[in-house]
């Protein structure tokens, strides 16, 4: 009896698991609205789909001026430089890149394997002075 009591409960166990991930639980990683650099930095290639991040911009590349680096907004404002960053996202985007020091949201997302951000639209919130 407690065989028949066993093999019932982890049927059950394996149905709500197989309709709880093909009804669409864990497809989406973002929970937020808008992700922060220090969000994403541990595993990019866990968000996929368009996400929106927000950042600081930490420079632009001499090599493609369609690149450029952003940094957490939070790490900028405590340093009060964008040079401090522990982690800076390289960011590409078609249009005209941000300015140093702008804070940003970017909307998007990666390719190349998480490397890259690539941008479909970005928005200067505003523009920080150190």
């Amino acid at each position: 009896m407690k065989r028949y009591i066993f093999a019932l409960a982890a049927l059950i166990i394996a149905i709500i698991a197989f309709a709880g991930f093909s009804s669409g639980m864990g497809k989406k990683v973002q929970t937020k609205a808008v992700l922060s650099v220090n969000d994403i930095q541990a595993d990019p290639t866990a968000y996929t789909g368009t996400i929106t991040i927000n950042g600081v911009v930490a420079g632009v590349s001499k090599q493609d001026p369609k690149i450029f680096g952003i940094i957490d907004t939070a790490e900028a404002k405590l340093c009060k430089v964008v040079t401090c960053a522990t982690f800076y996202l390289p960011v590409k985007y078609a249009g005209q890149a941000p300015k140093e020091g702008d804070e940003v949201n970017v909307t998007g997302s990666f390719g190349e394997k998480g490397r890259v951000f690539n941008a479909t639209k970005v928005e200067v919130l505003r523009h920080l002075n150190f």
